[in-house]
């Protein structure tokens, strides 16, 4: 399993809380428990953690060291997230229901991803 510890304990699963619950008031992942369950389902997918997926995301410049979005590594998340989304065995709205909850990580965590790239 990718994730060596609970997926709510990793750094970026904790600012996204921290985002939802600004955005949103209340604590959406405790009241959606679905969203953790998502995220934890695609990190397996990808065989990563959730630090790891969005670090994946993103590239350091050599002669600055200033990190940048991945437009590559963008599109290589976006297509294993149609690959999750078609291997889940869900009914469509279920599987885009998944989809959407990883989206909102993703967003969060500053990767610059909609719903048309999926």
């Amino acid at each position: 399993m990718p994730t060596e510890r609970a997926i709510e304990d990793y750094a970026s699963v904790a600012e996204w809380a921290q985002g939802l619950r600004d955005q949103w008031g209340g604590d959406p992942l405790a009241e959606e428990p679905e969203k953790l369950a998502s995220l934890a389902a695609f990190c397996e997918f990808v065989d990563m953690n959730p630090d790891e997926v969005l670090a994946f995301c993103f590239l350091r410049k050599k002669a600055s060291g200033e990190r940048f979005g991945s437009q590559k590594r963008r599109e290589e998340i976006a297509a294993r997230l149609r690959e999750f989304r078609d291997q889940s065995g869900l009914d469509a709205a279920a599987a885009r229901k998944r989809v959407n909850d990883v989206l909102s990580f993703l967003i969060h965590g500053g990767v610059l991803i909609h719903t048309g790239m999926v």
